[in-house]
């Protein structure tokens, strides 16, 4: 794919290029016509050509936005201005309303200035969870733990978690683990979905409040393990879904019994996030943000606290639930909404934008993440690696079935 590029771009350059010499030479053949040496350009046609230069080696987009607004500006000025030539900035001859390009300034300026003043504008720390008046302090909560585990920003963990529904249950009420799958998906959706199970989909669950029992199917080889606020399930088939194979998963033969227990204290309810597998793919994976990488790691963090709290001894689980309390109130303890906003300062990004004359040559990794996010490159390949990860788990699974029969 990049050598296609390279090589379509190249041709284009050269065909351009040999293209302006043809009409050159079929200009300069004209009878009369002599070719002589003008005088440079006025100041606002040189200032013009510097910030059209100068979007070039500047790698934030509002920065080029701007140098692009304001050299069209110029350039404009320039030619309704008399194009005249240096040092002069007006020239009474040749001055006269262009309508044209005065339409194609305007056009050039509203599509670079608008984004970029919302881009300026933009403050992450004002987005609002729309989850609910009885939740929104705890999705408040949930954004902070989640903010120290992939440093989410409000806007990526809004789209989480307003694609999932809240639910408040009883003690004993038991989750439900499947449901059948939605008939209307497309083809897209459907490379993303694990489509092991045949006609039925994995549902989610973030446990907020309150404690989880889960029961492992019969045959996955898996002890029953209680989950309490802060952990997915069922945590392995949510990372596989987001393309992060693992054993557990191959080995699991069925979906998980999740009951709910009595809670502690005078909260006697849990409460839960739920998100089906279609939403979890066409409200969360397939959009362009950090959302899908940002839950990824949340997700494989929650998991390894987990997966570790069953590898403590017996005796030594009282320091353990100690430990994980206290990360618990620290992870949940106030936190600037703000946390996710840049912090330097405008002259400081300004500076930081700039690219070295190395990069003129061979990218740099800031470049090249600017251009596969730009092109949507990045999510294609994130998409990629689900598909990989599907298909390692059949290999793995189809490894488990061998060993059963042995």
């Amino acid at each position: 794919m990049a050598r296609n590029t390279f090589i379509v771009y190249t041709v284009s350059l050269v065909a351009l290029l040999i293209f302006f010499i043809s009409v050159a030479i079929w200009g300069s053949s004209q009878p009369g016509f002599k070719w002589k040496v003008a005088k440079p350009n006025g100041p606002f046609w040189q200032i013009a050509m510097f910030l059209f230069m100068y979007s070039g080696i500047v790698s934030d987009v509002a920065f080029i936005r701007t140098a692009v607004v304001l050299a069209n500006l110029f350039i404009t000025a320039w030619v309704i201005f008399g194009v005249a030539s240096w040092p002069n900035i007006w020239f009474s001859v040749l001055a006269e309303i262009h309508y044209d390009q005065l339409i194609w300034c305007f056009v050039c300026v509203v599509v670079n200035a608008l984004p970029m003043f919302r881009q300026f504008k933009f403050d992450d720390s004002k987005k609002k969870f729309e989850v609910g008046k009885k939740y929104v302090e705890m999705a408040e909560s949930v954004w902070r733990e989640w903010w120290r585990r992939s440093g989410i920003p409000r806007t990526d963990f809004k789209t989480i978690v307003e694609a999932g529904e809240w639910m408040e249950l009883s003690a004993g009420d038991v989750l439900e683990m499947k449901e059948t799958a939605s008939s209307d998906s497309d083809s897209e959706s459907n490379n993303l979905e694990d489509g092991t199970n045949g006609d039925l989909d994995d549902i989610f669950y973030y446990v907020v409040r309150g404690k989880i029992h889960c029961q492992p199917a019969p045959g996955s080889g898996r002890k029953d393990f209680t989950l309490s606020s802060g952990y997915f399930c069922d945590a392995f088939a949510l990372m596989t879904l987001l393309g992060q194979t693992t054993v557990c998963m191959a080995m699991q033969m069925g979906p998980n019994r999740a009951t709910v227990l009595p809670g502690d204290g005078d909260d006697k309810t849990a409460v839960v996030i739920k998100w089906s597998q279609k939403t979890m793919v066409d409200k969360i994976i397939r959009t362009h943000g950090f959302a899908p990488l940002c839950l990824k790691t949340v997700v494989s963090s929650a998991t390894l606290d987990s997966l570790y709290k069953e590898a403590v001894q017996e005796d030594h689980l009282e320091v353990f639930n100690l430990v994980e309390k206290k990360r618990k109130e620290l992870a949940q303890a106030p936190l600037d909404k703000k946390a996710a906003m840049p912090q330097r300062s405008f002259w400081q990004q300004f500076k930081m934008s700039h690219i070295s004359l190395h990069d003129l040559w061979e990218p740099s990794p800031h470049q090249r993440v600017v251009n596969a996010i730009s092109t949507g490159s990045r999510e294609l390949t994130f998409r990629k690696e689900i598909q990989v990860a599907r298909e390692n788990l059949s290999s793995m699974r189809a490894a488990v079935s061998e060993s059963s029969h042995v």
